[in-house]
């Protein structure tokens, strides 16, 4: 292993196909050859924090690289020597196995991206529908805000014919109370007309039955008179 101050590489010599570690003392920008990658970012240049981070030595390395490791204060190389797989064989079943379980991910992984997208689909669906009824709610909602209003309008116009009415109501009643009166009145009218008129009735027969005796007296009177 070499020691450095900035940096501390697992190996100076690798294989085609290893994996390297590389352990930082502080945050630097680490920069690989082309033929070489950090795993957890999957690129050959990165900012990297304190730690340790592994780096993939592909198949296509072969010879002596750098690994330039640069600080705001400070640059290091680290140097590093690829030789060539001793099992090339093996690496090839293994890249093989790797490569079908890649491609079982990625069948996976396009299920589970077919899946989201009939979900993203019923979603958007769902979120057309909702918005559909929304616009459908607001439309009634207007409408029966305008009916409300129409009938509040009628309402008021109603309670002024109320009041109206009940003016007329009141002054008909008023009026009714004043012919009732009225009409007592001329009742007790009546009745003293009708008390007079059998009064007078009465003294009319008296008269009559006076003018007939009367008559006959005066008549009798005569032919008396007459026979002497």
């Amino acid at each position: 292993m070499i020691l450095l101050l900035l940096a501390v590489i697992s190996a100076t010599t690798a294989f085609q196909g290893d994996i390297v570690n590389i352990t930082l003392n502080e945050p630097a920008v680490v920069t690989l050859d082309d033929c070489m990658y950090f795993v957890e970012t999957l690129e050959n240049s990165s900012h990297l924090s304190a730690g340790t981070h592994s780096i993939k030595v592909t198949h296509s390395c072969l010879g002596l690289y750098q690994i330039k490791v640069k600080t705001n204060s400070s640059k290091y190389l680290i140097p590093l020597r690829v030789e060539r797989d001793p099992d090339p064989e093996g690496s090839i079943v293994e890249l093989e196995e790797k490569v079908l379980q890649l491609s079982r991910q990625v069948a996976n992984l396009k299920s589970e991206a077919s899946y989201y997208k009939k979900l993203f689909e019923i979603v958007n669906n769902m979120n057309v529908e909702l918005y559909d009824r929304i616009q459908s709610y607001a439309e009634e909602n207007e409408m029966l805000r305008k009916e409300l209003e129409k009938y509040k309008t009628m309402t008021s116009n109603c309670t002024k014919v109320v009041k109206q009415l009940e003016g007329k109501i009141e002054y008909l009643n008023n009026t009714l109370t004043r012919l009732e009166a009225n009409n007592s009145e001329l009742l007790q009218q009546v009745e003293d007309l009708t008390s007079k008129l059998s009064t007078t009735k009465a003294n009319l027969d008296i008269f009559q039955t006076l003018f007939f005796v009367t008559l006959s007296f005066l008549v009798g009177s005569a032919f008396a008179l007459l026979r002497r």
